[in-house]
């Protein structure tokens, strides 16, 4: 009895997929391995300390969940602009899926924190989030770290993202 052409098709869908999962599992496990040595794993941030494997995160859990309410809170005005600028129809910053990174500085107890987004051009309907400009940019703040209190040192700057990873100055 001879195989229906249906069925051929389907064994030799399988057998291309048995041949491919094992390249995909591979960058799987390549992917996890970079967030698991991460260092801030959890906290959504990286920076100097998750540079390497096995080193640990500088800053304590407490710490940590210090530093994301006060981000939490002194963004929430920087997010106002951003909801105003788009219902305007101006270009915004999606600051609501922004990339949350902390670094420590070369002076001991100051960092610095961005929060990286992509710049969007709303839709004419107002829904959605538009199309992209294909620009990121940065939202960098400034802080020392007193015990568990951050302070605030200056206040917070506009950066654009070049295309080669270097910020640039821009203006508000």
């Amino acid at each position: 009895m001879a195989a229906k052409p249906c069925t051929a098709l389907v064994v030799a869908g399988l057998i291309v997929a048995a041949i491919l999962a094992p390249n995909s599992a591979r960058a799987i496990e390549v992917k996890k391995d970079l967030y698991i040595n991460s260092g801030a794993a959890g906290s959504g941030a990286a920076g100097p300390s998750a540079a390497g494997p096995g080193r640990e995160n500088p800053l304590t859990a407490a710490q940590r969940a210090a530093l994301s309410d006060t981000i939490a809170s002194e963004s929430d005005t920087y997010l106002g602009d951003e909801s105003e600028k788009k219902a305007s129809g101006k270009p915004y910053v999606d600051l609501d899926h922004a990339k949350f990174m902390y670094l420590p500085t070369a002076k001991a107890g100051f960092w610095t924190v961005k929060l990286q987004a992509a710049e969007y051009t709303p839709s004419k309907s107002g829904e959605g989030k538009g199309r992209a400009t294909g620009k990121q940019k940065v939202l960098v703040f400034s802080y020392h770290l007193d015990g568990s209190k951050w302070t605030e040192v200056e206040p917070p700057k506009w950066q654009d993202v070049e295309t080669k990873g270097t910020a640039a100055p821009a203006h508000k």
